[in-house]
């Protein structure tokens, strides 16, 4: 492998149901190579724990023809051999025997993953932990976001170091998220009870932010670098019911994401904010909507 080829290699969720998701926080945390579905090789370090939808990765040992990744690990060492849609054919014993070398079949848990694709063979020092962890908070409502969705769209935004702002908190899921990466947070909620919530949430986990009981529609234009809203929910709440935040909110902040239970797509644009990618989150019972928008990161 040359020296100017990537040396890292990540790799994201395939569920059909979060695929577009996946593919976009990809995208936004820097991965530009696809070369099988899923997988990114890149030169910088795969994000071990801050994807939401990133399930493995780490450094790249060596790539190419299987007889290439010989003699990069001492005769002996334990190599996991990850099944995935691009495997190429044969089980796991047989694959390795192709590489030679004396590697063993290992545990997922090893350190050594070989990811064996139809087009090339990529031997990866993994990273830990390779995927996300939802935290353990002491308070969440029955249509609080889940934190990996919400994990997905702060990062869809934000970068570490920025101000992130959640003028309708609720419990604080998008805060914690936000601050858990490195954002300077803050948030508001007209409910008092959220409020406390969200400010318990975040010392939980010994994570800081400012939490206001405050109107979203009573804050100043700008001031942020990103924003994160989840939209009010309700079985009888119409499109027509969620435009004054679709109005409003986007101009909080340079870069921002809206997750709604509709498509607010013109709405969005009525109010002279067309959102840059909508995304489809498929739940059991209804679909939920990821408006993303402003400048690019």
């Amino acid at each position: 492998m040359s020296e100017e080829a990537p040396a890292h290699l990540w790799r994201f969720d395939l569920d059909p149901e979060r695929l577009a998701l996946s593919r976009a926080e990809a995208a936004a945390l820097g991965a530009r190579r696809e070369v099988a579905p899923g997988l990114y090789r890149e030169p910088s370090p795969y994000p071990a724990g801050r994807a939401a939808y990133g399930v493995g990765g780490g450094e790249l040992l060596g790539a190419g023809q299987p007889q290439a990744l010989a003699g990069l690990l001492e005769a002996g060492s334990e190599v996991h051999v990850l099944r995935a849609p691009w495997k190429a054919p044969g089980n796991p014993l047989e694959l390795l025997g192709r590489i030679g070398g004396g590697y063993r079949i290992g545990r997922r848990s090893c350190g050594h993953v070989l990811y064996a694709t139809e087009l090339a063979w990529y031997l990866v020092r993994e990273a830990q932990p390779t995927s996300y962890a939802s935290p353990e908070l002491p308070h969440r409502t029955s249509t609080s976001t889940s934190s990996q969705l919400a994990r997905a769209v702060v990062n869809l935004v934000a970068r570490p170091g920025e101000r992130l702002l959640d003028p309708l908190c609720g419990s604080g899921v998008c805060l914690v998220e936000g601050a858990q990466i490195g954002c300077e947070v803050s948030g508001s909620d007209r409910n008092g009870k959220l409020v406390w919530w969200a400010r318990r949430n975040l010392r939980a986990l010994g994570l800081s932010g400012e939490v206001a009981a405050q109107d979203a529609f009573a804050r100043a234009p700008g001031g942020h670098d990103a924003l994160v809203a989840d939209l009010p929910y309700g079985r009888r709440l119409e499109p027509a019911a969620l435009a004054p935040y679709a109005a409003a909110l986007p101009r909080l902040a340079r870069r921002w994401a809206l997750i709604a239970h509709h498509d607010l797509r013109p709405a969005l644009a009525s109010a002279g904010h067309p959102p840059r990618l909508t995304l489809e989150v498929p739940k059991p019972t209804f679909v939920r909507y990821v408006h993303v928008g402003g400048e690019a990161l």
